[in-house]
């Protein structure tokens, strides 16, 4: 008669068949691990706004796993910098500072800002030539005081070509800043 097994003892005979993971498959195993980790780092950042719970979440790990977390998380911070999104940049900002901890990083963060106030100038100048031009076409029919307080320049069509016009240069060098942050 045979001896009767558990299935726990049946898979482990069968998990030592298979042999041990090799050191791609290993790196592999981890990187699955470590990104999800580091993008939920990431968004639980910008909602709290705490680069010491950043630090203090990182210490959990190894050094392996730690370097690929933070990465990641590095990553996101990067690939979330947008310029319709600028309210939240110094929070963007300090968060990678803290990832990335080198004199290049705070090199790019700065021009980067520096970009960001250029495109929020330029986009204030093309707001208010748009909105005096307005002005003048009611002017020009009469139409005058209280009535036209507050003129909804997004609902034209040339706001949106000037800006366009406004965020093509400056987007292509905010991704060429955001390259030279990820190497």
């Amino acid at each position: 008669m045979g001896e009767i097994k558990s299935t726990w003892e049946i898979a482990q005979e069968k998990a030592s068949k298979l042999g041990e993971l090799s050191l791609e498959e290993q790196k592999k195993q981890r990187e699955d691990r470590c990104r999800p980790i580091g993008k939920s780092l990431a968004e639980k950042y910008l909602s709290e706004h705490d680069t010491q719970h950043l630090e203090a979440e990182l210490s959990k790990y190894n050094s392996e796993d730690k370097e690929l977390i933070s990465q990641t998380a590095l990553h996101q911070l990067i690939e979330g910098i947008d310029l319709r999104r600028g309210s939240i940049l110094d929070r963007m900002s300090q968060g990678i500072l803290s990832l990335a901890k080198t004199e290049t990083a705070a090199e790019i963060v700065g021009k980067i800002k520096e970009l960001f106030q250029e495109y929020q100038e330029a986009e204030k100048g093309e707001r208010q030539d748009i909105e005096k031009a307005g002005r003048e076409i009611l002017h020009q029919l009469r139409i005058s005081g209280t009535a036209i307080s507050q003129i909804n320049i997004r609902a034209k069509g040339e706001w949106q070509e000037k800006l366009d016009k406004v965020v093509h240069p400056t987007k292509e060098r905010l991704n060429r800043l955001k390259q030279e942050l990820l190497k």
